[in-house]
């Protein structure tokens, strides 16, 4: 709420915005739509096979399936929502920044789903006595 709080009375609307939000919308439902459900095909066609008959090209190829499958999933429903806001004249936080880039375990956790990792740090991992400056 504290994000959105001041939006929610005080929300700006044009066309510029309406556009932007148009586009995003349509990256969002490009990436759900012709890349994750496409390669959620093929994971789903790897997960089906006889372990006996996997190659190790194929389960490697199936595992890659299947990450690329999440990500996009969870990316363009992202950009999907961040898009709509947009049209509303609401901004939403990014909540994706490639995170299969990252360098170690904590960076990839950064940059994947970001949103929901500061939820995590503010309403779980502070009250419980954790460091409120990380």
């Amino acid at each position: 709420y504290k994000d959105l709080g001041d939006q929610i009375d005080s929300r700006e609307t044009s066309m510029d915005k309406f556009g932007a939000g148009v586009e995003k919308f349509m990256v969002g439902m490009g990436k759900k739509v012709l890349i994750a459900n496409n390669v959620g095909m093929l994971w789903e066609a790897y997960k089906a096979m006889n372990p006996g008959e996997l190659t190790v090209l194929g389960a490697w190829l199936g595992v890659l399936a299947f990450t690329f499958q999440i990500y996009f999933d969870f990316s363009g429903y992202s950009d999907m929502a961040i898009g709509l806001g947009k049209m509303l004249g609401f901004n939403f936080p990014q909540n994706f920044n490639y995170p299969y880039i990252s360098r170690s375990v904590t960076e990839f956790w950064r940059r994947w789903h970001m949103t929901l990792g500061s939820w995590f740090r503010e309403y779980v991992y502070i009250p419980l006595g954790g460091n409120a400056s990380n």
